[in-house]
């Protein structure tokens, strides 16, 4: 039997579902605004609002003071709020505002967020599940591998951003690491080769073993994990799988009350979803046909919403955003159009003391770059691509004269 929290909390509550880094610049945003009205947040984890992008560093090094929190109590003090942890909302119905919990409570709300964030693509052959196959999201999982025997054989599977961290963090924790990728060169969706064959030695000289072109065809996980088989009949014994080769949002409980959705929850500039009082933002939405998972985008729909809310009319856009990654004190930069089929492509590298940058040019203009080691002209090269300045001499842009560039 539901029970009825009619007044407590009251049916003017804004309801935040999800409590991660999105909520966290949401709710920091709304407290600085001085938004006025109840606030809920319910989360299914323990632990909210922690800075996902410090696990790396937390996890490679236990001995270090490193902060993940992003909720400050005296923020949070200024606000009306209720937090409601280790609970799910098991339906939702726009029409009639009004949420069901776990907990067995019905909560009525005026208007609600879906900051659900996504889950982790795990491997697609078969496996009986366990926790010693996971991705690397959330804290629980980093405490799962900081527990992990000495020199134990992980897989990390996927060589974008989140399976290079959690190899690195694993690495640097004592393991035996080896990284996984389908594709023929690690970060293939920012960097070229030229630059991520710098980054391989830098794993590689680190004893992290790389599989690239691969996948995995075969896990023996009955009754525990014991290895893997590559699609080149390599076997790999391991104790541990990490999956880090894509995420899904989660959209399950907002298709459920009819919202629209397609990879995302399909919202507009106002952050709205197809019921005008229901918002999402982060990693569980769709924008004009695009996903989100690096931070800044999603830190930029927090302070739309957080105006909106606040009875602004700020409006999201998709803006030209950076990756950044720090590896090892090796720093990665990638920005613009780095996969344009018809760009001219110019690279300079410098082996021996590990840096190296790639412009990508089209119609006398710079659309994108890439940068290792050394990221002094990381804001140079940004500004030619968002001002379409004009390139007259790509050698001397390459060797980073910028006098005589542009």
């Amino acid at each position: 039997m539901l029970t009825d929290l009619t007044t407590s909390p009251p049916g003017d509550t804004l309801l935040i579902i999800g409590y991660g880094m999105a909520t966290a610049r949401l709710l920091n945003r709304l407290a600085d605004m001085g938004y006025p009205g109840p606030i809920c947040v319910v989360s299914r984890e323990n632990t909210v609002g922690y800075n996902r992008i410090q696990l790396t560093p937390w996890l490679a090094n236990p001995d270090a003071s490193i902060d993940l929190n992003l909720v400050n109590p005296n923020v949070m003090s200024r606000l009306n709020i209720r937090l409601l942890t280790q609970t799910d909302v098991v339906s939702f119905s726009a029409d009639l505002h009004q949420a069901r919990l776990s907990n067995g409570s019905a909560l009525p709300f005026a208007q609600a967020v879906f900051a659900t964030g996504a889950q982790p693509l795990l491997p697609t052959s078969d496996f009986k599940p366990q926790p010693a196959i996971r991705a690397f999201r959330t804290l629980n999982d980093g405490h799962f591998l900081r527990a992990l025997p000495k020199r134990s054989r992980v897989a990390v599977l996927g060589g974008g951003l989140l399976g290079l961290e959690a190899a690195w963090g694993l690495g640097q924790l004592g393991h035996q690491v080896t990284l996984i990728h389908r594709n023929d060169h690690l970060l293939n969706r920012q960097l070229s080769h030229p630059l991520a064959s710098l980054l391989a030695n830098t794993f590689t000289k680190a004893g992290i073993e790389l599989r690239l072109n691969s996948q995995i065809s075969r896990i023996d996980s009955d009754p525990v994990l014991t290895g893997v088989t590559l699609n080149s009949n390599e076997t790999l014994p391991i104790s541990c799988l990490i999956a880090a080769a894509g995420i899904r949002p989660n959209i399950d409980l907002a298709r459920q009350a009819g919202l629209a959705t397609a990879q995302g929850i399909q919202v507009n500039a106002a952050l709205q979803s197809s019921a005008g009082h229901i918002f999402a933002i982060g990693e569980c939405t769709e924008f004009a046909t695009q996903t989100f998972g690096l931070v800044a985008p999603v830190y930029a729909q927090a302070e739309v919403l957080a105006q909106r809310l606040m009875g602004g009319s700020a409006q999201f856009a998709v803006s030209h955003s950076d990756t950044r990654l720090k590896i090892s004190g090796l720093d990665v930069f990638s920005t613009g159009q780095v996969n344009h089929p018809k760009a001219q492509v110019l690279s300079l590298v410098d082996h021996h003391q590990q840096r190296g940058r790639t412009l990508h040019l089209l119609h006398n203009q710079l659309i994108g770059a890439e940068l290792l080691g050394d990221l002094s002209l990381a804001n140079y090269f940004n500004d030619l691509i968002r001002t379409k300045s004009p390139i007259v001499d790509n050698r001397e842009l390459l060797l980073g004269r910028s006098q005589n560039a542009a």
